[in-house]
């Protein structure tokens, strides 16, 4: 008698429940401390909430995030089969998020922001996963950069919760592209 039970068999379900697990909560983590007006980074005397030296800075990064939207809207477009449609909506939603949020920050400093893709990749989600993955990594790096010249700690506080969704979209979509857990992961 076989007393092993039987593994469930991989589907597209699966693949939607990996993205939504690495992505879970990633809007509400990241932008939760701004709509509740508490976002800090660290505290001090020395260290002001908001400088008017970081607009150039987050003007450059809400630019970035308006082709994110534009390149995520367009993969939407694209791609069939309701699972993976949904899954590049939620990584879309996640940079509109941030753009608003950041407009939001800006206020009255908000420049001139032009909405071009970054890349119009097209194929199944798998095909395109890897660039999708690298133009997520090239953002991260550019809102590390960003994070390193910031002087107010409400705005790095902001670009700081970006970059750790962002990070968890590189591993997602590294994952779905075929790499390796590990490597996908970084290690």
């Amino acid at each position: 008698m076989d007393t092993h039970d039987e593994l469930p068999t991989e589907t597209a379900t699966s693949r939607r429940r990996l993205i939504a697990s690495l992505l879970a909560g990633g809007t509400a983590a990241a932008l939760a401390p701004v709509l509740a007006g508490t976002a800090r980074a660290a505290s001090g005397p020395d260290l002001p909430k908001r400088d008017a030296a970081d607009n150039g800075a987050l003007n450059a990064v809400i630019q970035r995030e308006a082709a994110l939207v534009a390149t995520y809207a367009s993969v939407v477009a694209t791609t069939s089969g309701a699972d993976d449609k949904a899954a590049m909506k939620v990584i879309h939603d996640h940079h509109l998020a941030y753009k608003q949020a950041l407009a939001g920050f800006l206020g009255p400093d908000l420049g001139a922001v032009d909405s071009i893709p970054l890349a119009e990749p097209t194929g199944s989600v798998a095909a395109v996963a890897g660039v999708l993955s690298r133009l997520e990594d090239e953002t991260v790096q550019v809102h590390l950069g960003t994070l390193a010249r910031i002087k107010g700690t409400d705005a790095a506080s902001l670009i700081a919760s970006i970059i750790t969704v962002e990070a968890r979209h590189v591993a997602a979509l590294a994952l779905l592209s075929g790499a390796a857990p590990l490597a996908a992961a970084g290690l």
